[in-house]
């Protein structure tokens, strides 16, 4: 049996790898929402999605199920649901970027709104690194930092 070593295991960092992927999301999702016609166009520009409707939803409804993400693992709310959830979204970007990237195509990745940062092994690695924090995340034991845990223990010293 491998013995992990306590720091990973340690509540304050757990916290911090929580804060520091939550804080992402929060982050790539805020130029999504401003500009939901440029993202959709980022979208279309992968031409993984034929039908114009699906983009439109897509580019609408994403960049909100990010900032809820971001948000529930800030707070640490549902965070192994939180958790599960980024690594499926960051899953998909990944397989999308890769698919582009085979294919030739020179696209921006859309990762952070309406910006000119292009598809290559800089943001696959960089999506890699988020999705390897995601899957410790939702692997590790959820971490006492948080207002779900916070609640618990509130309730259970008032009764």
């Amino acid at each position: 049996m491998i013995k992990t070593p306590s720091w990973l295991r340690d509540a304050k960092f757990l916290f911090a790898c929580r804060l520091v992927l939550g804080s992402i999301f929060l982050y790539a999702s805020f130029g999504k929402i401003l500009d939901p016609r440029s993202f959709a166009e980022t979208i279309l520009a992968y031409q993984i999605f034929s039908s114009p409707l699906i983009v439109r939803y897509v580019a609408v409804t994403l960049p909100w199920v990010e900032w809820f993400c971001g948000i529930l693992l800030i707070l640490g709310i549902f965070v192994r649901s939180a958790a599960a959830l980024s690594t499926a979204m960051l899953t998909a970007f990944l397989v999308g970027m890769i698919s582009a990237w085979v294919r030739g195509l020179n696209i921006t990745c859309g990762c952070f709104g309406p910006t000119q940062e292009t598809i290559g092994a800089i943001t696959l690695l960089r999506d890699g690194v988020f999705l390897s924090l995601s899957l410790f995340i939702l692997l590790s034991h959820v971490d006492s930092l948080t207002l779900q845990q916070f609640l618990l223990q509130r309730r259970v010293r008032s009764t």
